[in-house]
């Protein structure tokens, strides 16, 4: 490179704080100076002349160093960090309470392992928030096929399909054990097929019918492997992968019948979900989720056996208070008092922050969760690169689906399936990969204005 381009770039450079986006500014300048050289040694003039005449055209380096630090500057979405916290504090104090409480039959070491989970979640999120995502795009297709395949030879899929039965699973999926902690690798293959799906939708999702038909399928088999270890996780995935695509397909540059290609894809998309789901409960044989659809529609069904928990719930709501506890909210089993409530820390944690402490602190739990949902929508709608935005998206998804459906859940407006209170509910590999989520959103808004384009020089710089 000629030594005059070399200082000039290292000029503008020195004033750019942000590091990783040194080399891509470079590139760009460099284009830019080269096209006005050109113009110049196509009139006569001698090449290091136009270099230098190019150069001095650029104007003054420091100052367009100190223009596109203002502009390529990491930029942080406050407002969601604080509600996170806030959400955060609630779960804390809820399960602080809990823990206290004697009628709370908690297991040994409870507060030790939340407070744990707590940090390596932090961790999960500061990791991910300065971790250069887009780093990841060029390994998508690779990361997703080698996730598919680790996950269907974990199930036995194969040998499932011809015998309608599958080894080595538990209908709670597969745990990662590092001494008295378990994680859930289902939270963590989420979380994976979701970052290397939108890599692949932005290579795919351009119109051509091929490569419409290879991501759908490759969705499809995602989530079908997802469907026999958790239904809940299975919904989470689809819901990501179907907002992915969607995105793509409104998007300007998709070339192709938008409304067809929608009109297929939702149609269709629901027509396999019900036969899946028909299949796997008639060959798997996981007959209590169909139970508890069962429950949801006709709660008289079985109000002592499988719509127990329906009904309980339904009591406690509608025996809270506005400030205090419910008087139902305890049994006694003899002469010990209980908490009525089963799985309070986990699934049912918003009924029993009702049912603790009011309907006012449930309200301000569902305001702080809907402020964190529409601060992260309106934070995605602000980014510009593709690849970002899907995942942006879906994870902005995954959370909302998340949060609703458990809130529903615990008002009986939903089945009971295992859709935990993001950042509220006890538990840990849950709790982390939320974390490592919105740590990703983070990340994906603190580079919006960092990722130049491809089509041509963007700095503003008079020709």
């Amino acid at each position: 490179m000629n030594k005059y381009i070399v200082s000039f770039l290292n000029e503008v450079c020195k004033e750019i704080k942000y590091h990783g986006v040194h080399k891509n500014i470079s590139e760009e300048i460099q284009g830019h100076i080269d096209e006005i050289a050109d113009q110049y040694i196509e009139n006569g003039m001698e090449e290091e002349q136009a270099i230098q005449r190019a150069i001095v055209q650029m104007g003054d380096p420091a100052e367009i160093g100190k223009e596109l630090n203002k502009t390529h500057r990491p930029k942080t979405e406050w407002s969601i960090l604080v509600l996170i916290g806030a959400m955060v504090s609630i779960g804390g104090i809820t399960l602080f309470a809990l823990a206290n409480d004697a009628a709370f039959s908690s297991f040994e070491g409870f507060l030790v392992n939340y407070l744990i989970y707590t940090v390596m979640g932090f961790v999960a999120l500061i990791g991910c928030f300065f971790f250069d995502y887009t780093k990841l795009e060029k390994y998508s297709m690779y990361i997703f096929i080698g996730t598919i395949v680790c996950l269907g030879i974990y199930e036995g899929f194969v040998l499932g399909v011809f015998t309608g039965t599958f080894w080595g699973t538990s209908v709670y999926g597969p745990y990662i054990r590092l001494g008295r902690f378990a994680f859930s690798t289902i939270d963590m293959i989420v979380l994976i097929f979701i970052v290397s799906f939108s890599g692949i939708v932005n290579k795919w999702a351009t119109g051509d019918i091929k490569n419409m038909i290879k991501l759908l399928a490759l969705a499809a088999m995602a989530c079908i492997l997802m469907v026999y270890l958790s239904l809940a996780r299975a919904m989470l995935l689809s819901a990501g992968f179907l907002v992915m695509i969607t995105k793509a397909i409104l998007d300007k540059e998709f070339n192709g019948s938008k409304k067809g290609y929608l009109l297929s894809i939702y149609g269709g998309g629901i027509t396999i979900v019900c036969a899946v789901l028909i299949w796997v409960y008639r060959n798997i044989g996981i007959h209590y989720r169909a139970d508890r659809v069962a429950v949801f529609l006709n709660p008289q069904l079985d109000p002592l056996g499988a719509g127990y928990v329906d009904a309980l719930l339904k009591k406690l709501l509608s025996n809270a208070k506005l400030f205090g506890a419910n008087d139902q909210l305890y049994l006694m089993q003899g002469n010990t008092p209980r908490i009525a409530l089963p799985e309070a820390n986990t699934d049912f944690i918003f009924t029993y922050i009702v049912s603790a402490f009011g309907w006012i602190a449930g309200i301000i739990t569902i305001m702080v969760i809907v402020l964190a949902i529409v601060r992260m929508f309106l934070a995605t709608r602000k980014i510009n690169h593709p690849y970002g935005r899907y995942l942006a998206s879906a994870i902005v998804t995954i959370f909302s689906l998340q949060a609703v459906a458990n809130i529903l859940m615990n008002m009986g407006m939903f089945p009971i399936t295992s859709f935990s209170l993001p950042f509220i509910s006890y538990g840990g590999s849950n709790f982390v990969v939320n974390m490592a989520l919105v740590g990703l959103l983070l990340s994906v808004y603190r580079r919006k204005d960092l990722l130049i384009r491809k089509e041509g020089y963007q700095y503003g710089v008079d020709h």
